[in-house]
């Protein structure tokens, strides 16, 4: 073989590999995280669910829609606003449906300071997590879902409600192919809004520790005593005498 052909060879080899290198498949990623998944609050108070999404693995943007999907006590719940985003995907000028997009962004060894503002990716607040399987921190969109608790909710009781994420990724046409859901669930329980702790009697007792006064208070089995003692006296006052 001479230089020539050794040349050709090389040139398409190395054309090939360009050609794989640019028809690298699409990567998709929905990576999220639920600190807290009991919350407590007061009756008729609002509470604020989180929960963050990230995009560490992907190379393609997540876009990101919410539903509640099982919510028994039909509890009032706010989402984030929907809303219809532009985008230019591969030349196709596309509108999008979404609560929030999450970008793919990698994990860092160090917080950026500042934050990148040149980059629509950016353009809401980012979150950098710590997670024990990873070494560094993760960027993430943090989600907030606002509950409206019952005026008349009980004391104790615990409300269930599951929040679903659902994920699309778009290709060159600019049409969704992929998606994919994560459900979020959580336990509200309700509690007094000030704290306070007394002893009670045992259950079938009444406070003054009387179990024969049959649930009466105190003022109650007096008067009834009283009354009693009145009768009493009255009937042995005007009760007839025996004539001898």
């Amino acid at each position: 073989m001479n230089k020539l052909n050794v040349i050709v060879c090389f040139l398409m080899i190395l054309s090939f590999s360009s050609v794989a290198m640019c028809a690298e498949g699409p990567a998709y990623s929905l990576g999220t995280m639920q600190p807290i998944k009991t919350y407590i609050s007061s009756p008729g108070k609002n509470v604020t669910l989180t929960f963050y999404i990230f995009n560490a693995y992907g190379n393609r943007i997540s876009h990101i829609t919410l539903y509640v999907s099982d919510n028994p006590d039909n509890l009032e719940v706010i989402l984030p606003p929907l809303q219809h985003n532009r985008y230019n995907i591969s030349g196709i000028s596309t509108v999008i449906d979404e609560q929030l997009y999450v970008c793919n962004m990698s994990i860092v060894e160090v917080k950026p300071d500042p934050v990148p503002t040149d980059n629509f990716c950016y353009k809401e607040p980012t979150y950098y997590l710590k997670s024990t399987n990873v070494s560094g921190f993760i960027p993430a969109k943090r989600v907030e879902v606002m509950v409206k608790m019952p005026e008349d909710a009980k004391l104790g009781t615990q409300y269930a409600l599951t929040i679903m994420a659902n994920a699309n990724w778009y290709g060159e046409m600019g049409t969704s192919q992929v998606s994919q859901a994560r459900p979020f669930t959580y336990n509200i329980a309700m509690v007094s809004e000030n704290y306070s702790e007394t002893l009670l009697p045992p259950e079938g007792e009444t406070e003054g520790g009387g179990g024969w006064s049959l649930g009466l208070s105190n003022e109650t089995v007096f008067g009834i005593v009283i009354a009693v003692l009145v009768i009493v006296i009255l009937f042995q006052q005007f009760r007839p005498k025996k004539h001898r």
